[in-house]
């Protein structure tokens, strides 16, 4: 794959992920009120995924070692995606952002070690500007709630879960896609569903416990359906292109390109349909993740 495409898929990433999260935004606030809703909305788009996947692509073997990685991937999932929203209830929602946003650097790190992949001077310059715009960019306010332990096991968890989650369709891809063919698209339904299956299961065990909070919005709101299913498919076209950017583009470009381009694209997002007001601090983040993605295009000085 030539650079130019590399490129490319990884700006129609960051289009469908922008699309992703403008969307949930548009959902979480108007028919998502409390964590339990949260939770049974995501089982019920995790199934959606699964069921978009299986329809549209064509299916391939497994081995039981694909099998246990999807698994994991499964959990990983359903573990970021529960402690990240019990992690913006209970904390500071600004520092839960930025921790969680944190875990690309694993990822890249990962990528670099574990598959020899090369590293570039300007891309080394580029990860820590990214760094800065992720941490110039947090949106602080004065009525966040404090840091708490139980903050801090959750945070750390979704940064964790969704660090390992990535990194095992990473090993997956580099380790059996290439060999059993659409393998990935099997994978990834196999990690959706039992990620699905997980968020069921949670959401029936707590809502039975004590005082618990209780579903909202129902589970048969045909509107809450049809969010699930366009963001359902907008995520089923993402995660094929993911899942193929893993195999073709080095991570060490991949991961923190997209990162910086992802912020950027959501800053002109806020800017445009919600008319964000930008701090000078917010805009000296944009000005780095800017440098940040102009770094990682330009490969010089090779490290290793």
């Amino acid at each position: 794959m030539s650079y130019g495409i590399q490129f490319l898929v990884i700006c129609a990433l960051v289009v469908l992920g922008c699309g992703k999260v403008t969307l949930q935004g548009r959902v979480s606030r108007g028919y998502l009120v409390n964590t339990s809703d949260s939770v049974l909305f995501n089982a019920q788009l995790f199934l959606v995924m699964a069921l978009v996947l299986a329809i549209a692509l064509p299916l391939g073997g497994m081995n039981l070692p694909g099998i246990f990685l999807a698994v994991a991937a499964g959990l990983g999932s359903f573990l970021f995606q529960t402690c990240y929203a019990l992690a913006l209830r209970c904390g500071p929602v600004s520092l839960s952002v930025m921790i969680v946003n944190f875990s690309v650097l694993f990822i890249t790190a990962f990528s670099v070690v574990a598959y020899r992949e090369s590293v570039y001077l300007t891309q080394l310059i580029g990860i820590c500007f990214l760094v800065l715009s992720m941490i110039l960019s947090v949106k602080k306010d004065n009525a966040e709630k404090g840091v708490s332990g139980k903050w801090l096991i959750l945070i750390f968890t979704a940064m964790s879960a969704t660090a390992v989650a990535t990194i095992l369709m990473k090993v997956f891809v580099k380790g059996y896609g290439e060999t059993l063919e659409n393998s990935e698209n099997t994978f990834v339904i196999l990690m959706y569903t039992f990620a699905s299956l997980l968020a069921v299961a949670y959401y029936a065990v707590t809502s039975r416990i004590g005082k618990k909070e209780k579903n909202t919005y129902g589970f048969f709101n045909k509107f809450v359906w049809l969010y699930a299913l366009i963001i359902g498919v907008v995520l089923g076209v993402y995660q094929k292109l993911y899942v193929l950017g893993m195999g073709y583009i080095d991570g060490a470009f991949m991961f923190p390109t997209y990162a910086g381009m992802h912020s950027l694209g959501m800053t002109v997002i806020g800017l445009i349909l919600f008319r964000d007001k930008l701090s000078l601090r917010q805009k000296l983040g944009i000005a780095c993740g800017i440098a940040c993605v102009v770094l990682m295009n330009i490969r010089a000085v090779e490290l290793f």
